[in-house]
């Protein structure tokens, strides 16, 4: 792994190397703590639901977003009027601009993922949802509220990231709030799981593999913690206002959550509840989890 110049969450120049798996390199920077991923596919590249047993995976990734984006929207109603304008940047399947919309927002979306676009137009309508990324998809400058973007910062190519942050910038309204959801490297899940890869490799393997999505399309080129993110953000001329984790790895549908793309066995995940049972509970006593929200303004 060629070692960055510079760090494109504080500009840093300092990173600590670590060579995880043999799919994955990581650089974290050493005056804000981001995580650059460097990751290598043994197989060619899958669409990002390419692979995945889409029943399982609505039923238990899906369910998990819903629950989610009712989570969000009640973090966020207090920030913004009744009739805003929301647009979710990488929508998915839409589950949180039905939510929004049935809340009375406005609702646009932009999705790059053919199948999870199709989806989106099938259940919001035709014209609400637009195939693409930003900023390819040019819409009209300081047009919307809000801009979600969920589980989705953590794909952008690192490259991209000051082009992503100006794209954003340009379509807020002013005082509008920028909401994101990223994957979070304080969650015990992501912190087992890289420690799993010394004392049980090819378990830590698989899932740090899932973690950083190594074999799809968008794998992740980076993994927040809040203080990285937080000065992400004031790198890239936002300000953080307000945070809060979600619960990630629901026991209810654990068997779908775990097996849905194939690379665990169902007899695995059967062997694997207990030890989510008790990481749950310990990220409940402790505050923290997998999943990271924070809103932010324009600086």
């Amino acid at each position: 792994m060629v070692v960055p110049h510079s760090c494109p969450g504080c500009g840093g120049e300092r990173f600590t190397e670590r060579h995880i798996a043999d799919f994955l390199c990581t650089n974290t920077c050493r005056s804000c703590g981001l995580i650059l991923g460097s990751t290598s596919r043994h197989k060619p590249k899958l669409g990002q639901y390419a692979n995945v047993d889409l029943r399982a995976y609505l039923e238990s990734v899906g369910a998990v977003r819903d629950r989610q984006s009712s989570d969000i929207l009640a973090f966020l109603r207090p920030h913004v009027q009744a009739t805003a304008r929301i647009l979710d940047v990488g929508c998915g399947f839409g589950s949180f601009l039905l939510q929004a919309r049935e809340a009375g927002f406005q609702v646009a979306g932009i999705e790059p993922d053919p199948h999870a676009c199709a989806g989106a137009c099938r259940a919001l309508g035709e014209g609400v949802v637009k195939q693409g990324v930003l900023p390819h998809v040019t819409l009209p400058a300081h047009s919307v509220n809000v801009v979600a973007t969920l589980d989705v910062l953590e794909h952008v190519p690192l490259a991209d990231h000051g082009a992503f942050a100006d794209a954003i910038k340009n379509v807020l309204a002013p005082r509008g709030i920028w909401a994101i959801k990223v994957p979070s490297s304080e969650g015990l899940y992501y912190r087992l799981s890289a420690m799993l890869t010394a004392v049980a490799p090819r378990l830590g393997a698989t899932f740090l593999r899932r973690l950083w999505q190594a074999e799809y399309e968008f794998p992740h080129t980076v993994y927040f913690d809040r203080r990285s993110l937080e000065a992400w953000l004031r790198h890239h001329g936002f300000s953080l206002f307000a945070y809060r984790y979600l619960a990630e790895v629901p026991i209810r549908n654990i068997i779908d959550r775990l097996t849905h793309d194939g690379d665990i066995a169902r007899a695995q995940a059967y062997a694997l509840i207990p030890s989510v049972c008790v990481i749950n509970a310990i990220e409940w006593m402790r505050g923290r989890s997998d999943a990271l929200v924070v809103l932010a303004r324009r600086a």
